[in-house]
């Protein structure tokens, strides 16, 4: 087996605001990554068949082992650098459905080696396959049950050392963006995954979805 020798880090962090599900022609959604890129684009139409690989649940010590670290992140006053000091922000529940889209999309970064927040449109991509196109944030959220949000929003990274809950969140607080999503008041749920793979270039592939209904 081939033994990586660089650490080698990446991250990126994208929000939405506007209302989901059910498609519609009212209102555009903002997105935001820390790339640069940004667009607006529509509010995503209706998913008709469901994620047909619906993603196993974590444990009650998983669960809560995830949700600690997030929720003491945002327990205490953090400096997001350009986007400004944030207060220390309201709790967030945990969300199966958030998670779900999680899984798939760090599952999608691993197996078609990509780090992005569009999917890949490959088969790794389940949601993208079921509507025929590379995924979107909302798509993939809506496919795993979250709809009628209000707000959504989603944090990646990778890392090949980056194996831990805490060094993927201590990651998004370095990062003016995504300290902001980790710490806006405008979220009420979360769901964070994490899929490793030796094989993979960065090894550990961390997402983070929020949102709000």
């Amino acid at each position: 087996m081939e033994i990586k020798q660089a650490i080698i880090t990446i991250s990126s962090a994208l929000f939405i605001v506007g209302c989901g599900g059910g498609g519609g022609a009212g209102g555009t959604t903002e997105t935001s990554a820390t790339d640069g890129d940004s667009q607006n684009q529509a509010p995503t139409s209706a998913i008709t068949t469901p994620n047909p690989y619906p993603a196993e649940l974590l444990t009650d010590d998983e669960r809560e082992a995830f949700l600690k670290v997030i929720n003491d992140a945002r327990s205490i006053e953090q400096d997001c650098g350009s986007k400004g000091v944030y207060a220390a922000a309201p709790a967030l529940k945990w969300s199966d459905e958030l998670y779900s889209a999680a899984v798939e999309h760090s599952t999608d970064m691993v197996e078609s080696d990509i780090f992005q927040h569009d999917g890949s449109g490959t088969d790794s991509d389940w949601t993208g396959m079921d509507i025929g196109k590379a995924s979107s944030v909302a798509d993939r959220l809506e496919n795993n049950g979250y709809t009628d949000w209000r707000k959504i929003g989603e944090n990646i990274t990778a890392g090949t050392e980056r194996d831990t809950a805490q060094e993927a969140v201590d990651a998004w607080l370095e990062s003016d963006a995504h300290c902001a999503i980790l710490m806006s008041t405008g979220y009420t749920e979360v769901g964070m995954a994490h899929v490793e793979d030796t094989n993979a270039y960065y090894t550990h592939y961390w997402t983070q979805n929020f949102g709000s209904r």
